[in-house]
């Protein structure tokens, strides 16, 4: 089978590999469609670099839809034919899913998807309960609130569609004035572009001097996370949510978090463990599969074979996502 592995830094093949075989308590799926995430991109331009990586080469995906179509003699919960998201490896035409992907009771366990839900609609459901996380958990928006998303690439739209739905005021962030276009269709209300304006002066003006009550940095980017910062009133919630490179160094006023008792959090996944939020895993899903995010609107199919193709198109500003076929 065909399986797209990264060997070093900038170094990412097409190559052929064995079919997996199965123990008794595991599955093995055909990928049907596999979403790009910017933490690939990433993995992509630093290989043995980046923090996560424990070994070369490696499948970076894991954002991918998938069918069942066998099924280990020990395994009582998965049936053949089910659709299915969740687990690893997922640039590849077959994937074997361990043990641990088929618990219930682990966070990022594989999830059966409606079947209104398209193959290449699906690979989002993971993303979407990440960014509900980061909306909902991290920067606790609420209803009447006024959120400000710093960035408005694939997550932070998602975030912009989650905050919105809330009952919340979204000013989306971005100097890519097509973006901005977008993220009017995602939710947000009010758009600022950095290069046009500045951004606190925009924010005070739109709240009427009262500032956002909680923000989103999308970017591991220090003049993103400033930005997010500066921008928010006194006790807000700001989150980092993008992954800086490693050595990553940002330096900022202690003052401005002392004084105005603001909350600077993180955001990993669906919540580290022991507190993640699996539950927004079934929120994402039933959210798609009720038409609530216009998803074919940042949905562009492309081959498998033309990976780097789509990560460099991504980085370009080309387009905001890919969802590759095997």
């Amino acid at each position: 089978m065909k399986a797209a592995l990264l060997y070093e830094k900038d170094d990412l093949r097409i190559v052929d590999v064995p079919i997996p075989t199965i123990g008794p308590k595991e599955i093995l799926v055909k990928v049907k469609a596999a979403k790009v995430c910017p933490t690939c991109i990433r993995k992509y331009r630093l290989g043995s670099k980046d923090h996560s990586i424990r070994s070369l080469p490696t499948n970076t995906c894991h954002e991918y839809s998938s069918e069942v179509i066998e099924v280990g003699a020990e395994v009582t919960n998965i049936k053949k034919g089910m659709r299915l998201i969740g687990g690893g490896q997922g640039n590849a035409e077959y994937v074997k899913l361990e043990a641990r992907y088929l618990d219930p009771s682990f966070p990022y366990s594989v999830l059966e998807f409606p079947s209104n839900v398209s193959y290449e609609e699906a690979p989002f459901i993971i993303p979407l309960a990440e960014n509900i996380h980061s909306v909902l958990d991290q920067a606790q928006c609420k209803f009447g609130d006024t959120i400000l998303i710093a960035g408005a690439g694939q997550m932070g739209l998602m975030q912009m569609n989650a905050a919105m739905w809330t009952g919340a005021t979204v000013i989306a962030t971005d100097m890519n004035e097509s973006r901005l276009e977008l993220a009017k269709e995602f939710g947000a209300t009010y758009t600022i572009n950095p290069a046009k304006e500045n951004v606190v002066d925009a924010v005070r003006k739109i709240t009427g001097g009262n500032m956002a009550d909680c923000s989103v940095a999308t970017l591991g980017n220090p003049v993103v996370i400033k930005q997010a910062l500066d921008v928010t009133r006194n006790s807000a919630r700001i989150v980092i949510f993008g992954g800086a490179p490693t050595g990553t160094i940002m330096q900022f006023d202690p003052n401005d978090i002392h004084y105005t008792e603001k909350i600077l959090v993180g955001c990993e996944g669906i919540g580290v463990q022991p507190y993640s939020h699996r539950e927004r895993r079934f929120q994402a899903a039933k959210h798609v599969a009720q038409g609530r995010i216009p998803l074919k609107k940042i949905l562009m199919v492309m081959p498998m074979t033309d990976i780097v193709k789509a990560y460099e198109m991504i980085e370009k500003q080309q387009i905001l996502t890919a969802v590759l076929i095997p």
